[in-house]
């Protein structure tokens, strides 16, 4: 596979996953069976339980539209990533009632207001959980995070670096820069030629141990459970015993699947290293995890869809339908993520 192709399918796993996991977000993992049946495995109409109620099938929420708008962003400075087009992308897509009013984030909403006007910093802002948007290590630093390893294949200590900038703008602390730090490396070795899944999973892993070490350094630490840990709290369920099904349930109930960085992340991690040889199942079974399943599902997603079939029928008619129902064209984007990548690495030679 050419990185192009890489590319296009990390950005689409991480799309269809968001528009998927969109219809799930707020169930609980048995909620999901009892409501639909069986698990979701195609788009639906969100319902009253979802953030995206109003949405149609197949639209995405902020998980995927900021890692979107960031792309575009990155682009329109000739690839190069800085803290100002990091800023540039996220205010740009706070202008987009549809995403921002409806789906943006305590963390993210605060941290978008105090760019807007900088005297907010240290004044309490409606909707928000505090007054310091820094100090909440959300899930939101990961689930955007995706073109910090596309910028950067197969480059650690790039997609590192690159994640710190990304997440520092609206996610500036140790937990969250720790679980951002993992899933861009993670991409990151997705996109090597001959990369494996078990690649992704230990680059990914030392991605987080990295991220954690650098954010106390250059960031802030902040209680919470450890990214690191949790993982590995992830990992030791997916090799213990019982069904793959058991097990998901566990990594549910135990690690969790919720808001925070330390939920978010190692659940993802666990999910895919329950499905090293069907990454598009990786995606579905974050669908159905339960909880913040668009995010979880972007992320997983953002991990695996390098290693996608794209002539596999299942995959192209999702594909086809998420680029319709948001506009988008990802082959196009991904074709020029991957021209700026290649231009700047002949130019380093």
């Amino acid at each position: 596979m050419t990185l192009h192709s890489k590319i296009q399918g990390t950005l689409a796993m991480a799309a269809i996953g968001d528009a998927m996991g969109a219809a799930t977000e707020n169930l609980s993992f048995d909620q999901i069976r009892t409501l639909f049946g069986s698990e979701v495995t195609d788009f639906k109409k969100p319902g009253e339980t979802a953030f995206a109620l109003g949405s149609e099938a197949g639209q995405v929420t902020d998980d995927f539209s900021q890692i979107y708008f960031l792309c575009n962003e990155i682009l329109k400075n000739d690839g190069s990533l800085t803290k100002d087009t990091v800023i540039k992308a996220m205010l740009a897509w706070s202008d987009v009632p549809m995403y921002f009013d409806r789906f943006a984030g305590p963390t993210t909403r605060s941290a978008i207001a105090m760019y807007k006007d900088p005297s907010l910093k240290m004044k309490p802002l409606p909707g928000a959980v505090t007054v310091d948007y820094a100090s909440k290590a959300t899930n939101g630093a990961a689930m955007k995070i995706a073109p910090a390893g596309i910028l950067h294949p197969n480059d650690i200590e790039g997609a590192i670096e690159a994640a710190i900038t990304i997440a520092q703008v609206t996610h500036d602390n140790s937990l969250a820069i720790s679980g951002a730090c993992a899933v861009a490396v993670a991409t990151s070795v997705s996109l090597a030629p001959h990369a494996t899944i078990n690649d992704v999973l230990s680059a990914g892993f030392y991605g987080a141990v990295r991220g954690e070490t650098l954010a106390k350094e250059v960031s802030r630490e902040v209680a919470g459970p450890n990214v690191v840990d949790r993982i590995q709290l992830a990992y030791t369920i997916v090799n213990g015993v019982g069904t793959k099904e058991d097990k998901l349930r566990q990594l549910s109930q135990i690690v969790g699947s919720g808001l925070h960085i330390s939920e978010a992340v190692p659940c993802a991690f666990g999910i895919v290293a329950l499905n090293k040889e069907n990454v598009l199942q990786a995606v579905i079974d974050a669908v159905n995890i339960g909880y913040d399943t668009d995010t979880i599902a972007t992320i997983v997603g953002s991990m695996v869809g390098a290693f996608i079939d794209l002539s596999d029928p299942q995959f192209h008619s999702l594909f086809e339908t998420v680029q319709l129902a948001n506009d988008f064209n990802l082959v196009q984007l991904a074709n020029s993520l991957a021209d700026v990548v290649g231009f700047h690495e002949r130019k380093q030679c």
